[in-house]
């Protein structure tokens, strides 16, 4: 675990190329072994070049394709033994990712696909930061810690839903104020979850009072590469994963999400959410800074999956269709079963749809997505229809209408991957209202039935519109609501017979944590549910 104190990665500001970052690394870079006065705003814009924020070829190949979309079934993947089994590195990786990052290792030009600072480091060193400042100077730069922890809190509640417990409130002693390092204890998920919910709230009344002066306003617009020091738009997301947060309890706890959520969607005016697609928290790339390259990915993990495509989408007319996948020219949108063979997906004809490649597969404008105005929608859908709080079928269908939006404009978005002169496409049409419209009315889409009917369409059009870009969110709310209700082949593999219900701790933190990950050991099974998991 002392690997997780140490911040390896440290800051740099997304003011250019990645690769112009790093020729300035002695000027913008900030070690935390030799700091004396530490820079907010660096710290806040390092929090941004980690490879789980921003796309990135190593998070989509190696955690997101195989481990997130796979268990999700927004992917297919080849069938086989070891189709459950993730890859003890590159879960490691990934928990790595959150604690301390990795430390570019090629000179002047490190390589963010695989390189950046730690979520909690640069976190810690905020606190640490911020703690060696003047009554008067903390009161004027406290804005910036607290913008970061809505994103460490989003990223936290993501490993809890992961992992379950996880060690959080005394994590990264390096980067403290004392320096010390030791083995660090597990927090209790709930209870975590818990502290977050409540977090958020009160960091929604800060962001409603506070008063920024005008150089730390331009300091943290400058510094804030998401929401360019919108405090209004920072409110928006943290009320939105507060409300993300609460209902993804809610099959746990009830009471306290009903009562909390009831409150929240009754004062719009005092905890404002995510309403529109401009309104999206989304990690924007441009062809001259950072941009995704995941050609890799989309080519590596090719083939749609047959119920999203045929049961979903082909069968009601989606008009997400189109601009999610490319037809195949002999048998059209055809996914991949769900129990096809591997010579059916090895088969070198390719008879099955692909992702689309001016959407997706040559596009390096692809966002990092955070939170969106679909999502939100689909979660007040639910909360109105569980408990009359509101218009239930509004906002499911303002969800589905968002969400076609959204994926169009990543489609009229696109920037065509560098290199790639030999592709050519016109962007897509926004589909027409009548198609739209003919869509919603169709009876598997449309919201009649009785309430779990109704709940069930919620679900299934969130799972759809998280899609790979947030599998790791259609994953948690699969295992939270059982839908939509898909079929998984069962392998052969006495240790992996079937996807797991959490991820199983790392070795390395086996290795590094001994003594506190021995009180967590009986917990640490694949088949062990996260608590919000009642399903």
């Amino acid at each position: 675990m002392k690997k997780i104190f140490i911040n390896i990665a440290l800051v740099c500001t997304l003011g250019g190329l990645f690769s112009s970052c790093a020729k300035k690394m002695e000027e913008t870079y900030t070690d935390p072994e030799k700091i004396v006065d530490g820079s907010l705003s660096k710290l806040l814009s390092g929090m941004y070049l980690n490879k789980r924020i921003h796309p990135s070829y190593y998070d989509y190949y190696t955690f997101v394709m195989p481990v997130l979309a796979n268990y999700s079934q927004l992917v297919a993947t080849a069938p086989g033994n070891q189709m459950y089994f993730t890859n003890p590195s590159y879960v490691d990786g990934r928990w790595q990712d959150f604690y301390a990052g990795s430390r570019a290792n090629d000179g002047d030009n490190p390589d963010y696909n695989y390189n950046g600072p730690g979520i909690m480091s640069n976190y810690r060193e905020m606190q640490t930061t911020l703690s060696l400042m003047s009554a008067e100077q903390q009161q004027r730069n406290q804005v910036f810690v607290k913008v970061a922890e809505i994103l460490v809190f989003d990223q936290a509640a993501q490993m809890v839903d992961m992992w379950g417990d996880i060690p959080f409130s005394k994590s990264n002693g390096l980067n403290s104020p004392d320096r010390t390092a030791a083995d660090v204890p597990y927090d209790d998920a709930k209870t975590l979850y818990t502290n977050i919910i409540a977090n958020l709230k009160a960091i929604n009344t800060f962001l409603d009072t506070v008063n920024v002066e005008t150089d730390v306003k331009n300091e943290l617009a400058t510094a804030d590469i998401l929401l360019k020091g919108d405090l209004v738009a920072w409110q928006r997301y943290a009320n939105s994963l507060r409300l993300r947060l609460l209902m993804r309890i809610s099959n746990a706890d009830e009471a306290t999400a009903k009562t909390e959520v009831t409150a929240m969607l009754n004062d719009a005016a005092t905890f404002p959410v995510i309403a529109s697609n401009d309104q999206n928290v989304t990690f924007k790339n441009s062809p001259t800074q950072v941009r995704s390259d995941l050609v890799e990915v989309f080519t590596g993990y090719p083939y749609a999956p047959e119920y999203l495509i045929n049961t979903l989408q082909e069968a009601n007319g989606d008009p997400r269709l189109r601009v999610m996948w490319d037809q195949d020219d002999v048998n059209g949108y055809k996914g991949f079963p769900w129990n096809g063979s591997v010579g059916d997906y090895d088969d070198q004809r390719r008879l099955y749809a692909v992702f689309d490649t001016a959407t997706f597969t040559y596009n390096d404008n692809i966002p990092g997505v955070i939170m969106t105005a679909s999502e939100v929608n689909f979660l007040k859908a639910e909360a109105f229809e569980r408990w009359g709080l509101g218009d239930a079928a509004a906002a499911y269908t303002n969800g589905i209408r968002q969400s076609i939006e959204f994926y169009y404009g990543i489609n009229q978005s696109a920037i065509k991957r560098q290199g790639q002169n030999n592709f050519s496409r016109a962007a897509l049409a926004s589909p027409a209202a009548t198609e739209v419209d003919a869509f919603l009315a169709k009876a598997p889409i449309a919201y009649t039935g009785t309430t779990t009917q109704k709940l069930e369409k919620i679900y299934t059009q969130k799972w759809e519109h998280f899609f790979v870009l947030q599998s790791g969110q259609a994953w948690s709310e699969l295992r939270r609501t059982g839908y939509p209700a898909l079929q998984f082949p069962t392998v052969g593999n006495s240790a992996a017979p079937n996807a797991p219900k959490r991820l199983l701790y790392p070795a390395n933190e086996r290795l590094y944590n001994p003594i506190e990950y021995s009180k967590v050991k009986d917990k640490d099974t694949r088949d062990r549910p996260v608590f919000w998991d009642v399903n």
